[in-house]
């Protein structure tokens, strides 16, 4: 599938989408269909989602004309996603508008709702992948195509597909002016942990926490690296950064059995 964006078009903000989705005109169908849009659009104003989806769902049973078919589609999936958290009954209604609608704005928005929640939600990495591949493919490039890129490596990583992550986590690497180079060194950090490389997960995690300034991220890089340097046996390694862990770390009593169980381990070793 391949789009093609205006790229002005691409910079109108979620809110003015959803506005032109939202936008009725009493011209566009029957009294009947207008009454029980109107009615719905008032259940959703007043945060009753359930009545709202049901009024909708029985407008949609009436077979109306695409255009009104269009909006109650994208209507529901957003009621779905955003209000109901019932992310996975959304994606037949997103899906609905990639299928039906030549808009291609309309289609971004929707393949990138229909990505995350397979992604987020379904974990079903192959339908995220799809949708996010798509997405890169689209011309000229969307401003959110690096984004796009790091989940699917991502993905092929929650897969176990840890080659294919590496390469793409390798190429985000290779590009310092990417919004995600540092989170690339994390995420390779990941792979070789659960590889059991634990000395190259190490190196990885040191070049993240050279380049990374967020607090909480650096507790837990430095947690996973004071955890594989306990996996490989380097306990010294390990109780250390446990122990310079303590003051910032939010659950310090896993850090205080961590500790007594190295420091035992330490002592057995001397016996």
């Amino acid at each position: 599938m391949q789009l093609r964006v205006n790229p002005l078009k691409h910079l109108f903000s979620n809110l003015y989408l959803i506005l032109i989705v939202l936008g009725l005109s009493s011209c566009d169908f029957t009294s009947g269909l207008n009454q029980d849009i109107l009615s719905a659009q008032k259940f959703v104003d007043q945060q009753e989602f359930s009545k709202a989806v049901g009024l909708y769902e029985r407008v949609l049973k009436k077979n109306p004309s695409k255009t009104i078919k269009t909006k109650i589609n994208y209507q529901l999936a957003e009621i779905y996603y955003l209000y109901l958290d019932e992310q996975l009954k959304a994606l037949k209604y997103y899906q609905f508008i990639v299928d039906n609608v030549d808009d291609p704005l309309w289609q971004v928005k929707s393949l990138e709702k229909i990505a995350d929640i397979n992604f987020s939600f379904a974990k079903n990495f192959n339908e995220a992948i799809r949708a996010y591949q798509i997405l890169m493919n689209v011309k000229p490039r969307l401003k959110d195509y690096d984004y796009y890129f790091l989940r699917v490596g991502e993905s092929y990583f929650e897969m176990g597909k840890y080659n294919k992550a590496r390469e793409i986590f390798n190429q985000i690497i290779s590009q310092p002016t990417n919004p995600y180079y540092v989170e690339a060194y994390n995420q390779m950090g990941l792979i070789e942990f659960y590889n059991r490389n634990w000395d190259k997960a190490v190196e990885f995690w040191f070049e993240y926490l050279k380049r990374e300034r967020r607090k909480d991220q650096i507790i837990k890089v430095k947690f996973l690296i004071a955890n594989a340097y306990e996996s490989n046996e380097k306990l010294k390694e390990a109780y250390n950064i446990y122990y310079s862990l303590l003051p910032s770390y939010p659950n310090p009593d896993v850090l205080r059995a961590r500790l007594k169980s190295l420091f035992d381990r330490r002592v057995a070793r001397k016996r």
